[in-house]
Protein backbone atom coordinates (compact mmCIF):
# COMPACT_ATOMS: atom_id res chain seq x y z
CA UNK A 1 0.00 0.00 0.00
CA UNK A 2 3.01 2.77 1.10
CA UNK A 3 4.94 1.77 -2.36
CA UNK A 4 1.70 2.14 -4.24
CA UNK A 5 1.20 6.15 -2.86
CA UNK A 6 4.65 6.80 -3.54
CA UNK A 7 4.37 5.84 -6.92
CA UNK A 8 0.89 7.78 -7.26
CA UNK A 9 2.83 10.63 -5.62
CA UNK A 10 6.00 10.48 -7.53
CA UNK A 11 3.90 9.81 -10.69
CA UNK A 12 1.65 13.46 -10.35
CA UNK A 13 4.89 15.44 -9.30
CA UNK A 14 6.58 14.44 -12.57
CA UNK A 15 2.92 15.22 -14.47
CA UNK A 16 2.88 18.39 -13.01
CA UNK A 17 6.58 19.91 -13.54
CA UNK A 18 5.68 18.57 -17.12
CA UNK A 19 2.73 20.67 -17.70
CA UNK A 20 4.22 23.95 -16.17
CA UNK A 21 7.13 23.31 -18.31
CA UNK A 22 4.39 23.57 -21.24
CA UNK A 23 2.08 26.20 -19.86
CA UNK A 24 5.04 28.19 -19.49
CA UNK A 25 5.89 28.26 -23.13
CA UNK A 26 2.70 28.68 -24.59
CA UNK A 27 1.50 31.09 -21.89
CA UNK A 28 -0.70 34.06 -24.36
CA UNK A 29 0.46 36.50 -21.49
CA UNK A 30 4.55 37.52 -21.97
CA UNK A 31 6.11 39.13 -19.43
CA UNK A 32 9.79 39.32 -21.03
CA UNK A 33 10.36 38.62 -24.97
CA UNK A 34 11.15 35.17 -25.00
CA UNK A 35 15.15 33.73 -24.99
CA UNK A 36 16.10 31.97 -28.59
CA UNK A 37 15.54 29.04 -26.95
CA UNK A 38 12.21 29.20 -25.75
CA UNK A 39 11.36 30.73 -28.82
CA UNK A 40 12.33 27.50 -30.56
CA UNK A 41 10.88 25.37 -28.31
CA UNK A 42 7.46 27.59 -28.80
CA UNK A 43 7.61 27.14 -32.57
CA UNK A 44 8.11 23.57 -32.15
CA UNK A 45 5.27 23.53 -30.12
CA UNK A 46 3.16 25.47 -32.58
CA UNK A 47 3.63 23.13 -35.21
CA UNK A 48 2.74 20.70 -33.57
CA UNK A 49 -0.26 22.36 -32.12
CA UNK A 50 -1.29 22.86 -35.88
CA UNK A 51 -0.24 19.82 -37.22
CA UNK A 52 1.97 21.61 -39.55
CA UNK A 53 4.50 19.93 -41.93
CA UNK A 54 6.92 21.24 -44.18
CA UNK A 55 8.77 19.92 -46.98
CA UNK A 56 11.94 21.00 -47.19
CA UNK A 57 14.54 22.26 -44.34
CA UNK A 58 14.76 25.52 -46.67
CA UNK A 59 10.64 26.28 -46.27
CA UNK A 60 11.12 25.14 -42.39
CA UNK A 61 13.79 27.90 -41.61
CA UNK A 62 11.62 30.35 -43.39
CA UNK A 63 8.27 29.87 -41.65
CA UNK A 64 10.77 30.14 -38.54
CA UNK A 65 11.79 33.13 -39.29
CA UNK A 66 8.50 34.55 -40.31
CA UNK A 67 7.39 32.98 -36.61
CA UNK A 68 10.24 34.63 -34.89
CA UNK A 69 9.47 38.04 -36.42
CA UNK A 70 5.71 37.61 -35.74
CA UNK A 71 7.03 36.76 -32.01
CA UNK A 72 8.57 40.38 -31.45
CA UNK A 73 5.81 42.19 -33.35
CA UNK A 74 3.22 40.34 -31.20
CA UNK A 75 5.16 41.13 -27.35
CA UNK A 76 5.07 44.63 -28.33
CA UNK A 77 1.90 45.78 -30.25
CA UNK A 78 0.56 43.54 -26.67
CA UNK A 79 2.86 45.78 -24.30
CA UNK A 80 1.02 48.92 -26.46
CA UNK A 81 -2.10 48.44 -26.43
CA UNK A 82 -1.99 47.25 -22.39
CA UNK A 83 -0.51 50.48 -21.76
CA UNK A 84 -2.92 52.06 -23.36
CA UNK A 85 -6.46 49.92 -22.82
CA UNK A 86 -7.94 47.52 -20.76
CA UNK A 87 -10.11 46.71 -23.78
CA UNK A 88 -7.52 46.87 -26.52
CA UNK A 89 -7.11 44.03 -28.56
CA UNK A 90 -4.33 41.21 -28.40
CA UNK A 91 -2.13 39.23 -30.22
CA UNK A 92 -1.47 35.82 -30.54
CA UNK A 93 0.56 32.72 -32.15
CA UNK A 94 -2.82 31.83 -34.12
CA UNK A 95 -2.66 29.88 -37.04
CA UNK A 96 -0.84 32.14 -39.02
CA UNK A 97 1.75 33.00 -37.15
CA UNK A 98 4.03 30.95 -39.81
CA UNK A 99 2.96 33.22 -42.59
CA UNK A 100 4.60 36.79 -43.25
CA UNK A 101 2.06 39.30 -43.62
CA UNK A 102 2.74 40.50 -47.16
CA UNK A 103 2.34 36.31 -47.82
CA UNK A 104 -1.09 36.40 -45.66
CA UNK A 105 -2.66 39.22 -48.05
CA UNK A 106 -2.05 37.07 -51.19
CA UNK A 107 -3.70 34.24 -49.70
CA UNK A 108 -6.37 35.88 -48.08
CA UNK A 109 -7.45 38.88 -49.11
CA UNK A 110 -9.36 38.77 -52.79
CA UNK A 111 -11.24 41.29 -54.32
CA UNK A 112 -14.64 42.74 -53.07
CA UNK A 113 -16.09 45.05 -55.75
CA UNK A 114 -16.91 48.15 -54.24
CA UNK A 115 -19.15 49.46 -57.14
CA UNK A 116 -21.68 51.56 -55.73
CA UNK A 117 -24.48 49.18 -54.73
CA UNK A 118 -27.73 49.24 -56.53
CA UNK A 119 -30.05 48.87 -54.21
CA UNK A 120 -29.88 51.91 -52.13
CA UNK A 121 -32.38 54.55 -52.65
CA UNK A 122 -34.38 56.64 -50.30
CA UNK A 123 -37.35 53.98 -50.30
CA UNK A 124 -35.56 51.36 -50.09
CA UNK A 125 -32.85 52.55 -47.67
CA UNK A 126 -32.78 52.39 -43.75
CA UNK A 127 -31.84 55.98 -43.69
CA UNK A 128 -36.02 57.05 -42.71
CA UNK A 129 -37.05 54.43 -40.56
CA UNK A 130 -33.95 55.02 -37.44
CA UNK A 131 -36.69 56.41 -35.24
CA UNK A 132 -38.74 53.25 -35.49
CA UNK A 133 -36.29 50.88 -34.42
CA UNK A 134 -35.77 50.24 -31.09
CA UNK A 135 -32.89 48.40 -30.49
CA UNK A 136 -31.84 46.79 -26.91
CA UNK A 137 -28.34 47.80 -25.43
CA UNK A 138 -26.92 44.39 -26.93
CA UNK A 139 -27.77 41.62 -29.20
CA UNK A 140 -25.92 38.23 -29.91
CA UNK A 141 -27.97 36.17 -33.06
CA UNK A 142 -26.02 33.65 -31.78
CA UNK A 143 -28.07 33.04 -28.94
CA UNK A 144 -31.38 32.79 -30.73
CA UNK A 145 -30.24 29.86 -33.48
CA UNK A 146 -29.63 31.39 -36.23
CA UNK A 147 -25.89 31.49 -36.68
CA UNK A 148 -24.31 28.58 -37.90
CA UNK A 149 -20.91 27.43 -36.91
CA UNK A 150 -17.61 28.72 -37.92
CA UNK A 151 -16.52 27.52 -41.37
CA UNK A 152 -12.73 27.79 -43.02
CA UNK A 153 -12.48 28.90 -46.47
CA UNK A 154 -8.78 27.66 -46.85
CA UNK A 155 -6.64 29.28 -49.62
CA UNK A 156 -9.67 30.55 -51.76
CA UNK A 157 -10.33 33.82 -51.89
CA UNK A 158 -13.92 33.17 -51.15
CA UNK A 159 -14.59 34.98 -48.07
CA UNK A 160 -17.77 36.77 -50.09
CA UNK A 161 -19.57 33.37 -50.48
CA UNK A 162 -19.41 32.84 -46.83
CA UNK A 163 -20.73 36.18 -45.83
CA UNK A 164 -23.41 35.97 -47.98
CA UNK A 165 -24.27 32.36 -47.17
CA UNK A 166 -24.35 33.38 -43.24
CA UNK A 167 -26.61 36.32 -43.80
CA UNK A 168 -29.05 33.54 -45.75
CA UNK A 169 -28.60 31.26 -43.40
CA UNK A 170 -29.47 33.72 -40.32
CA UNK A 171 -32.75 35.28 -42.23
CA UNK A 172 -33.93 31.82 -43.20
CA UNK A 173 -33.94 30.56 -39.46
CA UNK A 174 -35.51 33.44 -38.07
CA UNK A 175 -38.47 33.16 -40.21
CA UNK A 176 -38.78 29.54 -40.82
CA UNK A 177 -37.58 28.60 -37.23
CA UNK A 178 -34.68 26.48 -39.78
CA UNK A 179 -31.33 26.90 -39.57
CA UNK A 180 -29.68 25.07 -42.22
CA UNK A 181 -26.12 25.21 -43.23
CA UNK A 182 -25.44 26.74 -47.22
CA UNK A 183 -23.65 25.40 -49.72
CA UNK A 184 -20.62 28.05 -50.72
CA UNK A 185 -19.42 25.68 -52.89
CA UNK A 186 -22.18 26.65 -55.14
CA UNK A 187 -21.67 30.37 -55.20
CA UNK A 188 -18.15 29.57 -56.29
CA UNK A 189 -19.05 26.93 -59.16
CA UNK A 190 -22.11 28.37 -60.21
CA UNK A 191 -22.73 32.50 -59.82
CA UNK A 192 -20.65 33.55 -62.53
CA UNK A 193 -20.80 37.26 -62.14
CA UNK A 194 -18.50 36.51 -59.12
CA UNK A 195 -14.89 35.32 -59.70
CA UNK A 196 -14.68 32.50 -57.48
CA UNK A 197 -11.51 31.99 -55.45
CA UNK A 198 -10.79 35.36 -57.09
CA UNK A 199 -12.96 37.08 -55.19
CA UNK A 200 -16.65 38.68 -55.46
CA UNK A 201 -19.72 40.44 -54.23
CA UNK A 202 -22.10 39.85 -51.65
CA UNK A 203 -25.01 41.59 -53.34
CA UNK A 204 -23.98 39.25 -56.62
CA UNK A 205 -24.48 36.25 -54.65
CA UNK A 206 -27.68 37.27 -53.36
CA UNK A 207 -28.86 38.19 -56.74
CA UNK A 208 -28.02 34.53 -58.18
CA UNK A 209 -29.55 33.11 -55.54
CA UNK A 210 -33.02 35.17 -56.24
CA UNK A 211 -32.45 34.48 -59.96
CA UNK A 212 -31.59 30.59 -59.88
CA UNK A 213 -34.81 30.34 -57.34
CA UNK A 214 -32.78 28.90 -54.32
CA UNK A 215 -29.71 27.52 -53.23
CA UNK A 216 -28.34 23.87 -51.82
CA UNK A 217 -27.35 22.71 -48.80
CA UNK A 218 -23.71 22.37 -47.78
CA UNK A 219 -24.01 18.70 -46.42
CA UNK A 220 -25.06 18.15 -50.31
CA UNK A 221 -22.94 20.71 -52.18
CA UNK A 222 -20.04 20.64 -49.94
CA UNK A 223 -17.22 22.80 -49.96
CA UNK A 224 -13.75 22.31 -51.75
CA UNK A 225 -11.82 25.32 -51.38
CA UNK A 226 -11.24 25.09 -55.51
CA UNK A 227 -12.87 27.14 -58.77
CA UNK A 228 -14.68 24.12 -59.45
CA UNK A 229 -17.22 23.37 -62.56
CA UNK A 230 -20.84 24.45 -61.79
CA UNK A 231 -22.58 20.92 -61.13
CA UNK A 232 -26.00 21.69 -62.30
CA UNK A 233 -28.17 19.10 -60.94
CA UNK A 234 -27.45 20.06 -57.53
CA UNK A 235 -27.93 23.57 -58.85
CA UNK A 236 -31.76 22.92 -59.23
CA UNK A 237 -32.03 22.03 -55.18
CA UNK A 238 -33.52 24.98 -53.86
CA UNK A 239 -33.16 23.84 -50.29
CA UNK A 240 -33.54 27.80 -49.29
CA UNK A 241 -34.95 30.71 -51.06
CA UNK A 242 -34.54 34.67 -50.58
CA UNK A 243 -36.81 37.38 -52.17
CA UNK A 244 -34.86 40.76 -52.54
CA UNK A 245 -31.87 42.27 -50.77
CA UNK A 246 -31.25 45.61 -49.35
CA UNK A 247 -28.19 47.91 -48.84
CA UNK A 248 -27.62 49.58 -45.74
CA UNK A 249 -26.77 53.24 -44.92
CA UNK A 250 -22.95 54.22 -43.80
CA UNK A 251 -23.58 55.29 -40.86
CA UNK A 252 -23.04 53.51 -37.57
CA UNK A 253 -26.85 53.86 -36.70
CA UNK A 254 -28.17 52.26 -40.14
CA UNK A 255 -25.76 49.43 -39.46
CA UNK A 256 -27.04 49.35 -35.65
CA UNK A 257 -30.71 49.07 -37.26
CA UNK A 258 -30.04 46.33 -39.92
CA UNK A 259 -28.44 44.36 -37.29
CA UNK A 260 -31.15 44.74 -35.28
CA UNK A 261 -33.30 42.89 -37.83
CA UNK A 262 -30.80 39.90 -38.85
CA UNK A 263 -27.37 38.96 -39.08
CA UNK A 264 -25.78 41.33 -41.65
CA UNK A 265 -23.19 40.93 -44.55
CA UNK A 266 -20.19 43.16 -44.90
CA UNK A 267 -17.16 43.83 -46.43
CA UNK A 268 -13.70 45.04 -44.25
CA UNK A 269 -10.38 45.96 -44.78
CA UNK A 270 -8.93 42.47 -43.13
CA UNK A 271 -5.66 42.51 -44.44
CA UNK A 272 -3.32 44.34 -41.27
CA UNK A 273 -0.55 42.37 -39.56
CA UNK A 274 -2.34 42.76 -36.33
CA UNK A 275 -6.02 41.54 -37.79
CA UNK A 276 -3.63 38.67 -39.21
CA UNK A 277 -2.63 38.09 -35.52
CA UNK A 278 -5.50 38.87 -33.88
CA UNK A 279 -6.90 36.37 -30.92
CA UNK A 280 -9.20 38.89 -28.37
CA UNK A 281 -10.19 41.97 -27.62
CA UNK A 282 -12.06 44.98 -29.35
CA UNK A 283 -10.07 45.43 -32.32
CA UNK A 284 -9.50 48.89 -33.44
CA UNK A 285 -5.95 48.14 -35.16
CA UNK A 286 -3.75 49.12 -38.05
CA UNK A 287 -6.52 48.00 -40.91
CA UNK A 288 -7.49 50.70 -43.42
CA UNK A 289 -10.64 52.90 -42.84
CA UNK A 290 -11.32 53.76 -46.80
CA UNK A 291 -13.83 51.87 -48.42
CA UNK A 292 -11.58 51.39 -51.67
CA UNK A 293 -9.57 48.82 -49.59
CA UNK A 294 -12.11 46.44 -48.86
CA UNK A 295 -10.75 43.16 -49.52
CA UNK A 296 -12.56 40.55 -47.05
CA UNK A 297 -16.33 39.69 -46.53
CA UNK A 298 -17.78 38.87 -42.78
CA UNK A 299 -20.50 38.68 -41.20
CA UNK A 300 -21.98 40.95 -38.53
CA UNK A 301 -23.61 38.89 -35.59
CA UNK A 302 -24.40 41.31 -32.96
CA UNK A 303 -23.11 43.64 -30.99
CA UNK A 304 -22.08 44.58 -27.24
CA UNK A 305 -20.21 46.66 -24.85
CA UNK A 306 -17.56 46.58 -22.51
CA UNK A 307 -15.87 49.17 -20.45
CA UNK A 308 -17.38 51.89 -21.95
CA UNK A 309 -15.93 51.03 -25.25
CA UNK A 310 -18.73 49.43 -28.20
CA UNK A 311 -17.96 46.77 -30.45
CA UNK A 312 -19.48 44.43 -33.39
CA UNK A 313 -19.51 40.98 -32.93
CA UNK A 314 -17.88 39.94 -36.35
CA UNK A 315 -17.87 36.09 -37.30
CA UNK A 316 -14.89 35.37 -39.79
CA UNK A 317 -14.69 32.37 -42.12
CA UNK A 318 -10.94 31.55 -41.05
CA UNK A 319 -11.53 28.72 -39.10
CA UNK A 320 -12.10 28.62 -34.81
CA UNK A 321 -7.85 29.02 -35.29
CA UNK A 322 -8.36 32.29 -35.77
CA UNK A 323 -9.53 34.91 -33.23
CA UNK A 324 -12.22 34.20 -30.53
CA UNK A 325 -13.24 30.99 -32.18
CA UNK A 326 -13.24 32.43 -35.06
CA UNK A 327 -15.02 35.73 -33.89
CA UNK A 328 -14.09 39.12 -33.78
CA UNK A 329 -15.15 42.13 -32.04
CA UNK A 330 -14.77 45.43 -33.95
CA UNK A 331 -14.65 48.92 -32.23
CA UNK A 332 -18.17 50.97 -33.33
CA UNK A 333 -19.47 54.35 -32.82
CA UNK A 334 -15.98 56.07 -34.20
CA UNK A 335 -15.85 59.20 -35.14
CA UNK A 336 -14.51 57.97 -38.71
CA UNK A 337 -16.97 58.36 -41.44
CA UNK A 338 -17.11 54.70 -42.33
CA UNK A 339 -15.81 52.95 -39.24
CA UNK A 340 -13.48 51.25 -38.32
CA UNK A 341 -11.75 49.00 -41.21
CA UNK A 342 -14.76 50.72 -43.10
CA UNK A 343 -17.27 47.97 -41.67
CA UNK A 344 -19.80 51.02 -42.53
CA UNK A 345 -19.11 50.87 -45.96
CA UNK A 346 -20.62 47.79 -47.87
CA UNK A 347 -23.69 46.37 -45.76
CA UNK A 348 -26.11 44.34 -46.75
CA UNK A 349 -28.97 41.82 -45.96
CA UNK A 350 -31.24 39.47 -47.94
CA UNK A 351 -35.15 39.67 -47.36
CA UNK A 352 -37.65 36.94 -46.58
CA UNK A 353 -41.17 37.87 -46.54
CA UNK A 354 -42.82 35.71 -43.71
CA UNK A 355 -45.44 36.47 -40.73
CA UNK A 356 -42.94 35.56 -38.10
CA UNK A 357 -43.15 37.47 -35.15
CA UNK A 358 -40.23 40.25 -34.53
CA UNK A 359 -36.75 39.26 -34.50
CA UNK A 360 -36.52 39.86 -30.93
CA UNK A 361 -38.90 36.43 -30.41
CA UNK A 362 -38.23 34.42 -33.24
CA UNK A 363 -40.35 31.77 -33.89
CA UNK A 364 -39.29 28.88 -31.15
CA UNK A 365 -36.64 25.97 -32.99
CA UNK A 366 -38.04 22.53 -33.77
CA UNK A 367 -38.01 20.09 -30.75
CA UNK A 368 -34.35 18.82 -30.33
CA UNK A 369 -33.51 15.66 -31.31
CA UNK A 370 -33.14 12.74 -29.19
CA UNK A 371 -29.77 13.39 -27.30
CA UNK A 372 -26.74 11.14 -28.70
CA UNK A 373 -25.45 7.95 -26.75
CA UNK A 374 -22.76 8.67 -24.14
CA UNK A 375 -19.66 8.99 -25.87
CA UNK A 376 -17.05 6.06 -25.06
CA UNK A 377 -15.25 5.91 -22.25
CA UNK A 378 -11.72 6.40 -22.30
CA UNK A 379 -8.50 4.34 -22.32
CA UNK A 380 -6.93 3.74 -19.21
CA UNK A 381 -3.42 3.68 -19.18
CA UNK A 382 -2.36 2.49 -15.65
CA UNK A 383 -3.49 3.17 -12.69
CA UNK A 384 -2.86 7.22 -13.03
CA UNK A 385 -3.85 8.31 -16.65
CA UNK A 386 -5.70 8.36 -19.31
CA UNK A 387 -6.38 8.46 -23.06
CA UNK A 388 -8.92 9.49 -25.08
CA UNK A 389 -11.21 6.61 -26.45
CA UNK A 390 -9.93 6.11 -29.81
CA UNK A 391 -6.22 6.78 -28.61
CA UNK A 392 -3.55 4.23 -27.59
CA UNK A 393 -1.37 4.33 -24.31
CA UNK A 394 2.68 4.46 -24.79
CA UNK A 395 4.85 4.99 -22.15
CA UNK A 396 7.22 7.68 -22.34
CA UNK A 397 8.88 7.59 -18.95
CA UNK A 398 9.53 3.98 -17.50
CA UNK A 399 11.31 2.28 -14.23
CA UNK A 400 12.08 -1.05 -14.11
CA UNK A 401 8.37 -2.89 -14.43
CA UNK A 402 6.61 0.18 -14.12
CA UNK A 403 5.56 3.21 -16.45
CA UNK A 404 6.09 6.49 -14.65
CA UNK A 405 4.11 8.88 -17.26
CA UNK A 406 2.06 7.73 -20.28
CA UNK A 407 1.56 9.47 -23.14
CA UNK A 408 -1.46 9.22 -25.69
CA UNK A 409 -1.44 7.86 -29.44
CA UNK A 410 -3.54 10.46 -31.79
CA UNK A 411 -3.84 6.46 -33.75
CA UNK A 412 -6.09 3.96 -32.28
CA UNK A 413 -4.65 0.48 -31.90
CA UNK A 414 -1.54 1.86 -32.81
CA UNK A 415 2.17 0.91 -32.56
CA UNK A 416 4.11 2.55 -30.96
CA UNK A 417 7.73 2.87 -32.04
CA UNK A 418 10.01 1.54 -29.77
CA UNK A 419 13.05 3.88 -28.18
CA UNK A 420 11.51 6.94 -29.53
CA UNK A 421 8.24 9.12 -29.53
CA UNK A 422 6.58 8.44 -31.84
CA UNK A 423 3.64 5.71 -33.12
CA UNK A 424 1.94 4.22 -35.78
CA UNK A 425 -1.28 3.33 -36.90
CA UNK A 426 -1.59 -0.40 -36.80
CA UNK A 427 -2.24 -1.03 -40.44
CA UNK A 428 1.20 0.82 -40.70
CA UNK A 429 3.25 -0.86 -38.70
CA UNK A 430 6.95 -0.36 -39.95
CA UNK A 431 8.29 2.93 -38.16
CA UNK A 432 10.14 4.69 -40.21
CA UNK A 433 11.30 8.27 -37.85
CA UNK A 434 14.14 8.88 -39.34
CA UNK A 435 11.87 10.47 -42.39
CA UNK A 436 8.90 10.81 -40.25
CA UNK A 437 6.80 8.03 -41.40
CA UNK A 438 4.72 5.02 -41.10
CA UNK A 439 5.30 2.65 -44.04
CA UNK A 440 2.90 -0.89 -44.75
CA UNK A 441 6.64 -2.59 -45.55
CA UNK A 442 10.18 -1.95 -45.69
CA UNK A 443 11.14 0.35 -48.69
CA UNK A 444 7.75 1.64 -49.14
CA UNK A 445 8.26 5.50 -50.43
CA UNK A 446 5.02 6.38 -49.64
CA UNK A 447 2.99 5.82 -45.83
CA UNK A 448 1.48 8.20 -43.25
CA UNK A 449 2.73 10.71 -40.28
CA UNK A 450 4.19 9.16 -37.63
CA UNK A 451 2.38 11.48 -34.82
CA UNK A 452 4.96 12.05 -31.45
CA UNK A 453 2.72 10.93 -28.07
CA UNK A 454 1.03 13.68 -26.19
CA UNK A 455 1.14 13.77 -22.43
CA UNK A 456 -1.73 11.56 -21.28
CA UNK A 457 -4.48 12.98 -19.02
CA UNK A 458 -4.38 12.31 -15.01
CA UNK A 459 -7.08 10.07 -14.14
CA UNK A 460 -8.29 12.52 -11.20
CA UNK A 461 -11.72 13.03 -10.40
CA UNK A 462 -11.80 16.66 -11.07
CA UNK A 463 -10.01 16.17 -14.68
CA UNK A 464 -12.59 16.52 -17.85
CA UNK A 465 -12.88 14.21 -20.13
CA UNK A 466 -12.59 15.99 -23.52
CA UNK A 467 -14.54 14.72 -26.64
CA UNK A 468 -12.85 13.07 -29.24
CA UNK A 469 -12.52 13.68 -32.92
CA UNK A 470 -12.46 11.70 -35.90
CA UNK A 471 -8.44 11.75 -37.81
CA UNK A 472 -8.18 10.51 -40.78
CA UNK A 473 -4.75 9.08 -42.66
CA UNK A 474 -3.29 11.50 -44.75
CA UNK A 475 -0.37 9.49 -47.20
CA UNK A 476 2.79 11.35 -47.51
CA UNK A 477 6.07 10.85 -49.40
CA UNK A 478 9.22 10.23 -47.31
CA UNK A 479 11.01 13.52 -46.69
CA UNK A 480 13.93 15.25 -45.54
CA UNK A 481 14.84 14.11 -41.99
CA UNK A 482 15.56 17.40 -40.25
CA UNK A 483 12.34 18.41 -40.92
CA UNK A 484 10.66 15.04 -39.63
CA UNK A 485 12.77 15.84 -36.58
CA UNK A 486 11.05 19.43 -36.19
CA UNK A 487 7.35 17.76 -36.09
Amino acid sequence: MGSKKIQSALVFLIWAWLTCLSSSLLGHEMESFPSEKEAVELFRKWTEKHKKVYRQPEEEERRNENFKRNLKYIYEKNDYWKRRSQNGHKLGLNRFADMSNEEFRKVYSSKIDNKRRRNVIPSRSLRGKLGSVDAPLSLDWRTKGVVTGVKDQGNCGSCWSFSATGAMEGINAIVTGDLISLSEQELVDCDTTDSGCDGGNMDDAFEWVINNGGIDSESDYPYTGLDGTCNTTKEKRKVVTIDGYEDVGESDADLLCATVQQPISVAIDGSAWDFQLYTGGIYDGDCSHDPNDLDHGVLIVGYGSEGGEDYWIVKNSWGTNWGMGGYIFIKRNTNLEYGVCAINAMASYPTKESSAPSPFSPPSPPSPPRPPPPSPSPAQCGDFFYCASDETCCCILEFPNFCLIYGCCEYGNAICCSDTEYCCPSDYQICDVEQGLCVKKQGDYLGVAAKKRKLAKPKLPWTKIEETEKRNHTLQWKRNPFAAAMR
